[in-house]
């Protein structure tokens, strides 16, 4: 008789086992992409993308940022997370430090890294335009050797790229000496313009070759984005260049004093990205135009006014 419950619990234990590797093959739990991510919309897991169909657009985007940006991250994190995942794409998003060395941020970081696994920490202390930008494409082929991207993407943390839109403007183009983004000064001299620092994406051949590029470390006597440009036309990279005006733009709404631009409008359904999204209502009023609450379901823990946005328990 006593043979029987024993039996009972190894059988449960065999069955647990069981259901976590099916739904966790990997031994964890990951939102998006080939592995886990902080992000979002982005990607699936790399099963349930499959599903979907073959997956022919990998891409992985970094969002420069600084160690003290918690709340940012957090904010990121949720809004990539409930984006619309992308249809035969893994798009991975992940968070760009330098070298961490205040006392708290080492104990606050290494916190997010074992919750989130999204962040990477680069030989570099922290900088804007001081080699950063380098820092990171160089560290990529290195990073994900095993399994390359076909793009690679810089951004900053306060531009909210929609990434099954960006994956769909990356189907389709070269796969070598791609640069992709929002051409600026826009509409003026091509041999001048470069790819705004809201986002671009190269293609990984382009991220191989900064890597194996040393020299490339100390050229930056500017902003390090019209650096990158110079770089890639100096290189001999500036090939397939993708300009997504105007699905990428700066942050506008109608209580703002600067006027409508080629770089500043209102949100449109084909955005890629939004930019210059400096605090919390900018982000609210952005996240409420694309839809980023839609699950919100009926509760008993509280009440919803869809008309005024009123929630009330």
């Amino acid at each position: 008789m006593a043979s029987r419950p024993i039996s009972l619990v190894l059988l449960t234990v065999i069955l647990l086992a069981v259901i976590y590797l099916v739904a966790f093959p990997d031994g964890g739990f990951k939102l998006f992409g080939s592995s886990p991510s902080c992000a979002t919309g982005s990607t699936a897991s790399s099963s349930a993308t499959q599903l979907a169909g073959a997956v022919d657009v990998r891409v992985l985007i970094g969002i420069v940022t600084v160690p003290g940006a918690y709340e940012r991250r957090a904010l990121l994190r949720l809004a990539y997370s409930l984006q619309p995942r992308p249809v035969r794409a893994v798009v991975d998003v992940r968070f760009v430090l330098c070298a961490v060395d205040k006392e708290e941020d080492r104990i606050l970081v290494s916190l997010e890294i074992i919750a989130h696994g999204d962040i990477l920490v680069l030989d570099c202390a922290e900088n804007m335009n001081d080699g950063k930008t380098y820092a990171y494409f160089s560290a990529v082929p290195r990073l994900f050797a095993e399994s390359p991207y076909d793009y690679v993407g810089k951004t900053d943390d306060d531009t909210y790229y929609r990434v099954a839109s960006l994956a769909d403007s990356l189907r389709g183009k070269a796969r070598r000496d791609a640069y992709h983004g929002y051409l600026t000064p826009c509409h003026w001299r091509p041999e001048k313009q470069y790819m705004s620092g809201m986002g671009y994406v190269v293609s990984w051949d382009v991220a191989e070759w900064i890597a194996a590029t040393p020299a490339l470390r100390d050229d930056h006597d500017d902003w390090e984005d019209v650096n990158f440009g110079g770089w890639l036309r100096k290189g001999g990279r500036y090939k397939n260049v993708y300009n997504e005006e105007p699905r990428m733009y700066d942050y506008w709404d109608r209580e703002m004093d600067n006027d409508v631009n080629c770089f500043r409008h209102e949100h449109t359904p084909d955005t890629v990205a939004v930019h210059k999204l400096k605090d919390r209502l900018k982000w609210a009023r952005t996240l409420h135009y694309f839809n980023a609450t839609q699950g919100l379901m009926p509760s008993k823990m509280y009440s919803v006014d869809l008309q005024n946005n009123i929630y009330r328990v």
